[in-house]
C-alpha cells in the first residue's frame, strides 16, 4: 500500500506518464513510466471523493468469489442479493440505494460499459455473470456522481473492474459441492507478458439449494496487449457468455412461519430465465512526456429472457405470470486527451473526453398462463434506439501548494426513438444534461487529507415511457459530501459524510414487476471504510454506511418524509485474511491461508411502515499452495443463518380456487443455506 500523498507527488512530478486512466479503461503498463522512477505498484488515481476506495487482487481472494458478481461484495457499503436465481443479476443496494438489478450504478468492465440501457426487466439491468472472479485485478468503487467521466445510471456512484490474471502460464480450477455443484476455469497467461495478456474459460453448474433452483452457465474471453510503438499500444479484448437459471419465486411469511410450505418450497415451478452476451473491444492508447490519450471502439450483443410471478392469481384466474424478453444490440466508443497545462502552476493538467453509445433493442412482455403456459395478453412489443452523445473537460489545479482543486463538466445528449408493434410513426424524444463536478483537496500533512465534493448527475428514462417530441425528463441528482483520507505503511483509512437528492426516483412494483416512478428523495448518511495490512500475513478491510433514504415529496402511495422501502440503513462488510509461508526445505514452499468475509445489512424499511429482517452472513476460505497444487475449501454461510435475500409487501392470491383479497402480506424470497466446496487448482 502507497500512502496518498507520494502517490500525488510522484503523479505530479513524472507528469503525465501516470496520470489517471479515462474511465473505463485500464491503467497503462509501468514500462511507459520514465526510466528514471523506480516503481513496483501502479498507483491508483487521484480520488474524487473521500469515500472513493480501490480493492486489489488480495482482497478480493479474501472470501469466496465465483464471478464479478461476487466480487461486488467487498465494495464498501455495498450489499448484494441474488433473489431470482443464480443466473439473474443482482440485487445492489449501495450508499442508501435499492440499485435493484444496476439502475443507480454505473458498471465498467474492462473498458465496457455492463448496464442495459431500458431493459425491459429493469433499467440499468447490470449482469456481470460473464466475468470469472479469477481474471478481476482489482474494483474501483467512486460514490457519488463526482468525475466527469461518470455518466448515465451514476447515482449512487459507479464500479470499475480492471482485468487481468494472476499466475503466469496455465491455471486450472477444478470445484465440486453441496447441492450438485461443480465449476471449472482454465486460464493462460504467457510468461513473457504482464497479467493484462490472457485467455480464460469458465463452465459451471448446481442443482441449487430446493426446487427451481438449478442453474448453468458457459464463458470464455480473451485479452491481448500489442505493442505498437515504445509508447503506443493496442488491447484487444473480447468474451462470449451464456446461461440459464431456475428461480423459485416468493413465498407468504405466514406459510413459512405456520409450516404450510417448507422453507425451500416453490408456488411455481416454472419460472427461471437465460441470459447471453458476447462483447468485443478494440482501444488504443498512448502516453509521452506531458501528454496521454486513448481511443477506444466496442460491440455488445445482449440476450435476455425471463417468467416470473409475483401474485400468483390476483388478477387472473390462469395466472399473473409474466414472461419478458429483449434483444439488444449495442455499438460505442469512448476516447479521452489529457496533457500539462500551467495554469495556476506548473502541474495543473487538463484532459477532454467523449463517450458515445447506441441501442438497438426489442423487447417483448406477454402475460402466461400458470397451467398451460399459453399466453394471455401481450403488454409490451416494442422497438427501442437510444443514443447517448457525452462530452466532458476536467481541470486540475494547483492554486497552493497544500490545495488541489479538481473541477469538471459533463454534458449528455441522449435520443430516443420507441414504436409498439403496429405504431407509426415512432415517437422521437430528445434531451440534454449538463453536470458540473468539483473536488477540493487539502493535504493536512502526516498522509492526511481533506476533501469536500459536489456533483450533479441523472439516470436516464424508461424509452417506452417518452411521448412524442417530450424532453427527456432526466432523473436529476445532486450529491455533495464532505469528509477525511488517510494513509501509510499500516493501510489506509476514509470516513465521509454525505447527501443526495433526486428530482424523481423509482420503487419496486409487483404487480407490473418493474421499479415505477414516485416524487423525489433525499439521502443523508455517513461511511467509513477501514484497510489495515501487515506485510504479506494480515489483511483486514472493514466498510460500512448508515442512511436515511425518505420521500421529499408525497403522492397517493408514499407520505413526504417518510422512510424510502426496501432501502436498508445499516449496510457492513468486514474482509480478513491471514497468510503463512512454511519453507521445509530449499525450493519448497508451502502457502497457507486462511480468510472470511462477514456481511450485515440491518433496518431495511418496507411498505405499510414494516421492516424487514437483518442479515448477518459468514463465509470462509481455506487454501494450502505447495508449489504448482493448491488445494482450497469454500464454506458459505457458515453459521447457516435462515434468511431472506428479498423481502416484500403486497396483496396476492397463490390458490387458484380461493377467495381472492386485495389485504397486504408480505412476502420472501429464501437466502441459501449452508454450502460446502472444495477446489483443486494447478499451475503449470
Amino acid at each position: 500500500m502507497v500512502s496518498f500523498v507520494p502517490q500525488l507527488s510522484f503523479l505530479c512530478l513524472a507528469g503525465q506518464a501516470v496520470a489517471p486512466a479515462p474511465a473505463g479503461t485500464d491503467a497503462p503498463p509501468r514500462r511507459w513510466l520514465q526510466p528514471s522512477y523506480d516503481v513496483t505498484v501502479r498507483a491508483p488515481p487521484p480520488p474524487r471523493s473521500a469515500s472513493e476506495s480501490v480493492r486489489d487482487r488480495a482482497a478480493l481472494t479474501t472470501a469466496p468469489h465465483r464471478t464479478a458478481d461476487d466480487l461486488m461484495r467487498v465494495v464498501p457499503g455495498l450489499f448484494i442479493t441474488q433473489h431470482g436465481g443464480e443466473g439473474k443479476a443482482f440485487q445492489l443496494f449501495y450508499r442508501g440505494f435499492d440499485a435493484v438489478h444496476g439502475q443507480d450504478v454505473e458498471i465498467w468492465a474492462g473498458g465496457v460499459p455492463v448496464n442495459d440501457v431500458s431493459n425491459i426487466h429493469g433499467q440499468g439491468y447490470a449482469d456481470l455473470h460473464f466475468l470469472p472472479a479469477e481474471v478481476v485485478e482489482d474494483v474501483r468503487s467512486q460514490g457519488g456522481p463526482f468525475d466527469p467521466r461518470q455518466g448515465d445510471f451514476a447515482v449512487a456512484g459507479s464500479l470499475r473492474f480492471s482485468l487481468g490474471l494472476a499466475d503466469p502460464g496455465l491455471t486450472t480450477k477444478v470445484s465440486a459441492g453441496a447441492f450438485d455443484t461443480q465449476r471449472l476455469f482454465v486460464g493462460y497467461r504467457p510468461s513473457a507478458h504482464d497479467g493484462r495478456s490472457f485467455g480464460a474459460f469458465e463452465a459451471f453448474r448446481t442443482g441449487g439449494f430446493g426446487p427451481s433452483r438449478s442453474a448453468t452457465r458457459a464463458s470464455a474471453m480473451g485479452q491481448q496487449i500489442v505493442a505498437v510503438a515504445s509508447n503506443t499500444e493496442l488491447r484487444l479484448w473480447v468474451s462470449a457468455y451464456a446461461g440459464r437459471f431456475d428461480t423459485a419465486g416468493v413465498l407468504s411469511l405466514s406459510d413459512l412461519r405456520a409450516r404450510r410450505v417448507e422453507r425451500f418450497a416453490t408456488y411455481d415451478d416454472q419460472q427461471g430465465g437465460a441470459s447471453t452476451r458476447m462483447q468485443a473491444l478494440a482501444e488504443l492508447a498512448y502516453d509521452v512526456p506531458g501528454a496521454r490519450g486513448h481511443l477506444a471502439f466496442y460491440a455488445i450483443d445482449r440476450g435476455f429472457r425471463l417468467r416470473q410471478n409475483f401474485t400468483g392469481f390476483l388478477t387472473s384466474a390462469q395466472g399473473d405470470a409474466q414472461a419478458q424478453t429483449e434483444d439488444a444490440l449495442t455499438f460505442g466508443a469512448h476516447g479521452a486527451y489529457r496533457k500539462r497545462q500551467p495554469l495556476l502552476s506548473p502541474l495543473d493538467t487538463v484532459e477532454a473526453g467523449f463517450f458515445v453509445r447506441t441501442d438497438g433493442i426489442e423487447q417483448l412482455q406477454q402475460r402466461v398462463a400458470s397451467l398451460s403456459g399459453q399466453v394471455t395478453a401481450t403488454d409490451v412489443d416494442a422497438r427501442v434506439q437510444a443514443t447517448d452523445v457525452a462530452g466532458y473537460l476536467d481541470v486540475v489545479l494547483h492554486p497552493l501548494r497544500p490545495l488541489t482543486l479538481r473541477a469538471g463538466l459533463r454534458a449528455d445528449g441522449l435520443a430516443f426513438s420507441a414504436r409498439e408493434r403496429g405504431e407509426t410513426p415512432a415517437r422521437q424524444t430528445q434531451g440534454l444534461f449538463i453536470g458540473p463536478r468539483a473536488t477540493l483537496d487539502l493535504a493536512l500533512g502526516g498522509g492526511v487529507h481533506g476533501l469536500v465534493s459536489y456533483g450533479e448527475g441523472f439516470r436516464s428514462p424508461q424509452a417506452r415511457s417518452l411521448a412524442q417530441g417530450q424532453s427527456v425528463p432526466f432523473t436529476e441528482v445532486q450529491a455533495v459530501e464532505a469528509g477525511l483520507r488517510a494513509a501509510g505503511i499500516w493501510g489506509s483509512a476514509s470516513a465521509a459524510v454525505f447527501g443526495t437528492r433526486l428530482s424523481e426516483d423509482l420503487v419496486f412494483d409487483q404487480t407490473t414487476a418493474r421499479n415505477e416512478r414516485v416524487p423525489g428523495t433525499e439521502r443523508v448518511g455517513a461511511t467509513v471504510d477501514l484497510t489495515l495490512r501487515r506485510g504479506a500475513w494480515l489483511l483486514s478491510n472493514l466498510g460500512a454506511t448508515y442512511t436515511r433514504a425518505r420521500f421529499r415529496q408525497g403522492d397517493g402511495r408514499f407520505e413526504a418524509g417518510s422512510l424510502l422501502p426496501y432501502v436498508p440503513q445499516l449496510v457492513a462488510r468486514w474482509d480478513l485474511r491471514f497468510v503463512h509461508t512454511f519453507a521445509p526445505a530449499p525450493g519448497r514452499t508451502l502457502h497457507a491461508e486462511l480468510g472470511s468475509g462477514w456481511s450485515l445489512l440491518a433496518r431495511r424499511p418496507l411498505p405499510f411502515g414494516e421492516v424487514g429482517h437483518d442479515v448477518f452472513l459468514v463465509d470462509l476460505l481455506a487454501r494450502l499452495r505447495w508449489n504448482r497444487i493448491a488445494l482450497g475449501i469454500e464454506l458459505r454461510n457458515l453459521l447457516d443463518r435462515a434468511w431472506f435475500d428479498g423481502e416484500f409487501v403486497y396483496a396476492a392470491r397463490w390458490n387458484a380456487t380461493g377467495a381472492a383479497t386485495l389485504v397486504p402480506e408480505r412476502f420472501v424470497t429464501v437466502g441459501a443455506p449452508r454450502s460446502l466446496m472444495a477446489e483443486l487448482s494447478l499451475f503449470l
